[in-house]
C-alpha cells in the first residue's frame, strides 16, 4: 500500500468507528451517499466480521499491513467483491484502508473465457484437425476439438510418427514420397505450404481418405513453431467433410467421444505412459429415471452427466459415451490419490446437483470405478477390467460413490481370465464372506459377551463403508465402545437424547439420516452436534434397559461424503444393535449383582 492517500484506488484514513476522516478524490466518490456512514454499512453482513479481525490484526505486533476480500456495494445497490487492505495508521486510533475491485478483474476474466470458448466451439464445429510442429524439440502434435477438450490423436517426435506411420502402411504407395516431402517441409519452417495425398493417418490405419494439409511457421516468445489444419476431403467434389470429426469420432446426442474414439484415446494414452486413470461411470437407477420422467428427460440427463464429465477432466484428458448410460473417461497427469479422487468427487457431486427442482429426493447419481496406469496395471485391458470391477463394487456398496482399485484393500483381481468372475467380485467385497464373518462376530459377542464387541464394531465399519461407529450406554452415557478406536468426536453425542423433538424422529428405535444438513433450522442445537463433529450422515438405533427405559444410543456416522443407507447394511445394523443391546442388557443386571464386567 502507498503511504500518501494519492493511491491509484479508492484510499483513505479511518477512525476507530470505520468512519472516512480523510482520503483522495477516488475514495470520496467510491464511498458516494455513505461518505457520513461507517464502512459497516457499505460492507455485505457476512463480511463485517472478517473486516473487522483485518483491523485487529493489523494492530497486533508483527501484523503490518493486512489484506482481506469483502463484498462492498456499489451506486446501483449491488454487491461486487473487492480486496480490502488495512494498515495501522501508528496510533492505534486510525487505519489506512485501500479497497481493489476484484469483479473488474472476473468480468474481463470471463470475456475472455467466453471469447475463448467460443474459438474452441468454432474449432470443433469446423470438424478440422490441427497439428504443430516444434522444431527445436521434435515435437509433433495432431489434435482436434471436442467443445472443450483437447483430443490428440499422436503426440510424439517427429521422426518417430514418421516412422510409425510409413512402417504400418497409413499413406499410400503411390503418395509416400509426398508424405516425405511434407515432413522434410515442416523440418524448414520456411513458408505457407500445402500438400494433398491419402492414407488412413488419423483412423490409426482404419479406412483410407484423402487429405489437404496447410500449415505455416509462426514465433511464440522465442520459440518457432508450425501450425497447420488437416483436412479430409470428398475427392469426388473436392470439398471439405465438413462432419468428419463428428461422424466418426463423437457422439451425436451428447457431443463427448464415442465408444470407438474413447477407447483409442485410452488405448493410446496408455501406451504414450505417464500417469493415466482409467474411470467408468454409469447412472444409478437410470431405468427407473426414463420409466417415471420419459425417455426424453432420460435423454437430457445422459448429455448433462457428458457436460459434467467433460467440465470436470478439462484438458487433462476426455470423457466418451460406450452406450446408454454407461460413460469411460481418461484422466491424465492427476497428481497423487488425493488428486484423482478430487476429479472424481467433482464428477459425483455436480451429477448429483443435476435436475433438483425437477427431481427433489429423487436426484440423480452415479457410481464410479476407477484403476490406475504403472499402479494397477501397464496395460490398457486390464486397467479398463479393473475399472469396470472397481464400478461393481461401488454399485455394490449402495450406489452412489466412487471407487479408486487398491489392491491391498481389494484384493487381487486374476486378470489372466477372459470371462470375469463375478460371483468372485460379490465374495470379496460383500456378501457371503462379509456377512459370514459379520454373523460368526453377533454369535462371539452373545456367547462373550462385551469383549467381543470391539471386534464386531471394527468389522461393521468395514461391512457398512461407515467411518465411525459409536455405542453409548448407561446413566451417563458412558462410551462403551468406539471404532475406530481413538477416533476424536463423541463428547457432543451425548447430548442428543436430551431433545424431545430428535427421538419423535425415531421409529422403531430407528433414524436414518441421509444429509444432517436437514436440521439447521428444525432442530439446530442437534445440527450444531452433527457438524462440530464433521458428521454428514448418520443412522441410529436407541438402546433401551430391562424395563424397556431409553438408555443409549449406537451411532453410525459418515464424516466425508452424503451417504445413502441401503437396505441391507441398514439391516445388519439394526441385527448389530439388538444384539449389542441384550448384551449390554445382561452385563447391566450382572454388574448391580456383583459380578459384571466393566466397560471394554
Amino acid at each position: 500500500m502507498e503511504s500518501t492517500i494519492d493511491a491509484v484506488f479508492p484510499a483513505g484514513r479511518f477512525d476507530k468507528f470505520l468512519m472516512l476522516t480523510d482520503g483522495n478524490r477516488q475514495m470520496y466518490d467510491f464511498m458516494g451517499a455513505y461518505v457520513y456512514c461507517s464502512l459497516h454499512k457499505m460492507i455485505r453482513q457476512e463480511d463485517v466480521k472478517r473486516l473487522e479481525d483485518a483491523v485487529r490484526r493489523c494492530v497486533e505486533p508483527g501484523g503490518g499491513c493486512v489484506d482481506e476480500c469483502v463484498h462492498v456495494i456499489n451506486a446501483q445497490g449491488e454487491y461486487e467483491r473487492f480486496l480490502v487492505s488495512v494498515e495501522d495508521c501508528g496510533d492505534s486510533e486510525h487505519y489506512r484502508i485501500e479497497f481493489q475491485n476484484v469483479s473488474d478483474g472476473e468480468r474481463k476474466l470471463v470475456r475472455v473465457n467466453e471469447k475463448c470458448a467460443v474459438l474452441q466451439d468454432y474449432l470443433t464445429v469446423s470438424g478440422k484437425v490441427l497439428f504443430t510442429y516444434k522444431p527445436v524439440t521434435d515435437e509433433f502434435r495432431m489434435f482436434w476439438m471436442d467443445y472443450g477438450q483437447v483430443i490428440e490423436v499422436y503426440n510424439q517426435p517427429l521422426e518417430e510418427w514418421m516412422a510409425e506411420v510409413v512402417q504400418k502402411k497409413m499413406v499410400e504407395g503411390r503418395d509416400k514420397d509426398i508424405f516425405e516431402l511434407f515432413c522434410a517441409a515442416m523440418r524448414q519452417e520456411e513458408q505457407i505450404q500445402n500438400f494433398s495425398f491419402h492414407g488412413s493417418i488419423l483412423t490409426r490405419g482404419g479406412t483410407q481418405d484423402a487429405y489437404k494439409i496447410k500449415f505455416l511457421p509462426r514465433m511464440y516468445g522465442d520459440e518457432k513453431t508450425v501450425i497447420g489444419t488437416w483436412y479430409v476431403i470428398n475427392e469426388q467434389t473436392g470439398n471439405d467433410v465438413d462432419d468428419f470429426v463428428e461422424g466418426t469420432q463423437v457422439d451425436g446426442m451428447t457431443k463427448i467421444l464415442n465408444k470407438r474414439a474413447i477407447t483409442d484415446y485410452a488405448e493410446a494414452s496408455v501406451k504414450a505412459g505417464g500417469q493415466v486413470s482409467i474411470v467408468m461411470l454409469d447412472v444409478d437407477n437410470f431405468k427407473t429415471v426414463n420409466d417415471t420422467y420419459g425417455h426424453l428427460f432420460g435423454d437430457k440427463v445422459i448429455t448433462a452427466v457428458a457436460e459434467v464429465m467433460k467440465k470436470t477432466i478439462g484438458e487433462n484428458g476426455a470423457a466418451g459415451r460406450v452406450g446408454g448410460d454407461e460413460f469411460m473417461a481418461v484422466i491424465k497427469d492427476f497428481g497423487d490419490e488425493a488428486g484423482l479422487r478430487n476429479y472424481l468427487r467433482t464428477i459425483k457431486t455436480n451429477v448429483a446437483s443435476l435436475f433438483q427442482d425437477k427431481l427433489g429426493v429423487n436426484r440423480i447419481s452415479c457410481s464410479i470405478g476407477a484403476s490406475r496406469s504403472g499402479i494397477d496395471s501397464g496395460q490398457y485391458k486390464e486397467l479398463v477390467r479393473i475399472a469396470d470391477k472397481a464400478l461393481y463394487i461401488a454399485k455394490q456398496k449402495g450406489k452412489n460413490r466412487f471407487i479408486i482399485y487398491m489392491e491391498e484393500k481389494h484384493g487381487q483381481f486374476h486378470m489372466s481370465e477372459d470371462d470375469c468372475d463375478m460371483m468372485e467380485i460379490r465374495d470379496s467385497f460383500y456378501s457371503e464372506k462379509d456377512l459370514k464373518r459379520f454373523n460368526d462376530l453377533l454369535a462371539e459377542t452373545v456367547l462373550k459377551g462385551s469383549s467381543s464387541m470391539q471386534a464386531l464394531l471394527d468389522h461393521a465399519v468395514s461391512v457398512l463403508t461407515i467411518d465411525r461407529l459409536i455405542v453409548l450406554w448407561g446413566k451417563d452415557l458412558a462410551l462403551t465402545a468406539l471404532s475406530p478406536k481413538g477416533r476424536p468426536g463423541t463428547e457432543g453425542e451425548r447430548t442428543l437424547l436430551e431433545y424431545e423433538g430428535y427421538l419423535d424422529m425415531f421409529q422403531e428405535d430407528m433414524l436414518t439420516i441421509t444429509n444432517t444438513n436437514m436440521l439447521e433450522f428444525n432442530l439446530p442445537e442437534v445440527y450444531a452436534v452433527f457438524h462440530d463433529n464433521g458428521v454428514k450422515s448418520v443412522i441410529q438405533h436407541l438402546l433401551r434397559d430391562e424395563d424397556g427405559k431409553l438408555a443409549g444410543i449406537i451411532l453410525a456416522e459418515e464424516c466425508v461424503n452424503l451417504k445413502h443407507f441401503p437396505k441391507l447394511p441398514t439391516q445388519l445394523f439394526e441385527s448389530m444393535c439388538k444384539v449389542a443391546n441384550a448384551v449390554l442388557i445382561k452385563e447391566s443386571r450382572a454388574a448391580a449383582d456383583g459380578g459384571g464386567r466393566g466397560n471394554i
